[in-house]
């Protein structure tokens, strides 16, 4: 998803701000039509500008939700059960560590 929102970016960039700026280099250095610059460039503007919206419409801000398959659902069951099993074992820690405390606290008295 980040890469989609990276090739996005990127092709705004280069069609907002790269074409118009090859239109002012050649019309300087070149000479070319200012007039023909101008519109193309505008239009390069026009097309960046749209091509952000629906860019970033459908791509990155499009998704409603996740989008899970059946193997990727069947993963993450099996870790959300790894999990409780950890946290179970982490219980299990916890109380045995707490008859400890008390048997060491027994014992300094």
């Amino acid at each position: 998803m980040v890469r989609n929102a990276t090739l996005i970016a990127l092709s705004v960039v280069a069609m907002g701000f790269g074409v118009p700026a090859i239109c002012v280099y050649s019309s300087v250095y070149y000479g070319f039509n200012f007039i023909a610059a101008g519109v193309i460039g505008f239009i390069a503007i026009l097309c960046a500008a749209i091509l952000g919206f629906f860019g970033i419409v459908t791509g990155p801000l499009g998704h409603s939700g996740p989008d899970t398959s059946a193997a990727d659902r069947k993963r993450l069951d099996m870790m959300r059960a790894h999990q409780r099993a950890t946290l179970e074992q982490l219980d299990d820690i916890n109380a045995v560590l707490k008859e400890i405390r008390d048997i060491l606290k027994a014992t300094a008295e």
